[in-house]
């Protein structure tokens, strides 16, 4: 059986808490097709539309501001649907199959929108948007919640996360830096026919991650639903609202994914017309992958080196790097090579860091939930980090199409002084978000050393030696303004 789990009817005591090698290769490739097609989408849907069906950018960006809107309410009902399953294969692992099902099929629908005209091309665009959306967050919620199932133990954590982590950058890096070239060649000529099948391929990936991820992760402590157990109003906004340093992580989230999101949605437009050679790009990439995903592969040995605090903190400094670089790419040294590696590889590096670290630290504040409330929600915690990056990306998704339509972009043309011009502010200086995300990060979240040893032992006092497992405590009434 595709789902099944060895481990599922063992306690928590009667494993040694090591997560095997299988698990953590297992799990990690389920991180490869799913980051595959939503780098995919990021990097390319917001082109495909404008430039390649010619669909204006005020409408794109409308359309992904509005899927979003729609998910602070999509997303909360998901995470509560998970959080009460119950199967023989555990909650988590049906939902990251079905969901990679269902988004496969929606991932290829975004990319058929030129086979539609008028009217039904942009009712087709706004539906499949919302969809895709939608079924995202019923793959992603439950594949991230499975971490404390697997080990409570940190430094158990801290080997198994550069798995996902390196396989979903790898995946990523793959859909930005090769996918210039894989439209070309598989469009044969025709941009949109390149998009569809690129698409699919993108779509095959994710299923067959989802497929391996399914069939050999092993959950040695198994979430259960506590019958006795359930939640008001005030208990599910103290969760969420009670819990200080989740609300600081989702801060710093909101504060990156922001500037994340805006540099991702204008890559192929600043690397057309403003570096005039898309193919730095795809260059670019190559060395963001190259280093992001040897970082991933050294972490463990980084964070005993340096430390959480320091590395996350890097993280949150690079993309200012990476930007002041692209700044004198663009005004001074048009095509150098040295400096756009160099651009890559500090995006590499924080993008990598960044989303490994950022993991780790939902599971923690998870813990901390628990340690402080007496309450925990795996599936809510990690379906609002999911909700915090498609917010930022519907945010920024508007937020490009409206600075395309002010600063007078034209597709396909050449572009004016001041557009050129305008271009580049948009997307060099949304990097400072990231400052700000590291000033807050450094003075209000606490969740490191000492502080977090002391969480975790009291955590494995209560469930290991006394032979409980965590309760995922999320109920039916709860509302969803508590994720927003």
């Amino acid at each position: 059986m595709v789902m099944g789990n060895p481990m599922l009817n063992k306690t928590a005591e009667e494993h040694t808490g090591r997560v095997s090698l299988k698990t953590r290769l297992s799990y990690g490739i389920g991180g490869f097709g799913k980051d595959f097609g939503l780098i995919a989408i990021n990097t390319f849907l917001f082109f495909y539309y404008t430039d390649i069906i010619g669909v204006s950018a005020a409408f794109v960006g409308t359309v992904f501001l509005f899927a979003r809107i729609w998910d602070t309410i999509n997303d909360p009902i998901m995470g509560y649907i998970v959080s009460k399953t119950k199967t023989r294969w555990g909650k988590y692992k049906p939902w990251i199959l079905v969901g990679n099902l269902l988004n496969a099929i929606f991932i290829v629908a975004l990319f058929s929108a030129h086979l539609f005209t008028g009217t039904e091309q942009l009712v087709f665009i706004a539906v499949t948007y919302v969809g895709w959306g939608m079924t995202y967050t019923l793959l992603d919620a439950p594949f991230w919640s499975m971490i404390p199932t697997i080990t409570l133990d940190k430094g158990e954590r801290e080997k198994l996360m550069p798995y996902p982590r390196l396989f979903a950058s790898l995946g990523g890096y793959l859909a930005s830096g090769l996918g210039v070239a894989a439209v070309n060649f598989l469009g044969n000529g025709d941009e949109a026919r390149g998009y569809l099948l690129f698409a699919v391929a993108c779509a095959l990936l994710a299923i067959i991650s989802a497929l391996v991820t399914c069939a050999w992760t092993e959950q040695n402590i198994e979430v259960s639903e506590d019958p006795d157990q359930s939640f008001n109003i005030r208990d599910a906004l103290t969760l969420v609202f009670g819990n200080d340093q989740f609300i600081t992580l989702m801060l710093i989230a909101f504060l990156f994914c922001f500037s994340a999101n805006m540099t991702a949605g204008l890559n192929l437009y600043f690397y057309t017309y403003v570096l005039n050679d898309n193919s730095l790009f795809s260059a670019a990439m190559l060395w963001a992958g190259i280093f992001g995903t040897g970082s991933l592969i050294v972490f463990p040995r980084l964070v005993d080196a340096f430390g959480r605090r320091t590395i996350f903190s890097f993280s949150l400094l690079m993309p200012v790097v990476s930007a002041m670089v692209l700044f004198v790419v663009a005004n001074f040294t048009q095509g150098s090579v040295f400096l756009i590696a160099l651009a890559g590889i500090a995006f590499g590096l924080s993008n990598a860091l960044y989303w490994l670290m950022a993991i780790l630290m939902v599971a923690d504040c998870v813990d901390y939930g628990d340690y402080k409330l007496n309450m925990r929600s795996e599936s809510v915690s990690y379906s609002t980090h999911t909700l915090i990056f498609k917010c930022t990306s519907a945010l920024t998704g508007f937020l490009v199409g409206v600075c395309l339509t002010v600063i007078n972009y034209v597709p396909n043309q050449v572009q004016s002084a001041e557009t050129l011009n305008g271009l580049q502010l948009v997307y060099l200086a949304p990097a400072a978000t990231c400052l700000i995300a590291l000033v807050v990060y450094r003075y209000f979240y606490r969740l490191n050393g000492s502080v977090l040893d002391k969480v975790q032992h009291a955590l494995e006092q209560r469930y290991v030696k006394t032979d409980r497992v965590p309760q995922d405590s999320y109920d039916a009434t709860i509302s969803p303004v508590m994720v927003i």
